[in-house]
């Protein structure tokens, strides 16, 4: 069964999020989703603060980083991505986030 770059690209994340949790658990703490972002992510860490992140994510002190949460910085870095792309007709897109 041969895979499409959809597929894999889909694979990748679900598999990332659920590699960074120590106990295989449904949802991050915030270290691990810190450990994660750093390792992943580096590019949206040094752009930003983890605070705001969380903040941007909707969790809110103390609880954990859920799939969704993540899922939702995900579509955000994905569709400002689209956005700067689709102002320049002139590049084809090979973006990485």
């Amino acid at each position: 069964l041969q895979y499409t770059d959809l597929e894999l690209a889909i694979n990748t994340i679900v598999t990332q999020f659920h590699a960074a949790s120590a106990n295989e658990a449904s949802a991050l703490t915030v270290n691990e989703f810190q450990g994660m972002l750093s390792k992943e992510l580096p590019s949206v860490v040094d752009q930003e603060g983890l605070n705001k992140i969380l903040s941007e994510m909707d969790v809110a002190e103390g609880q954990e980083v859920t799939f969704e949460n993540f899922w939702n910085l995900v579509n955000s870095y994905a569709t400002s991505q689209f956005g700067l792309l689709q102002k320049d007709k002139s590049v084809k897109c090979n973006c990485l986030l």
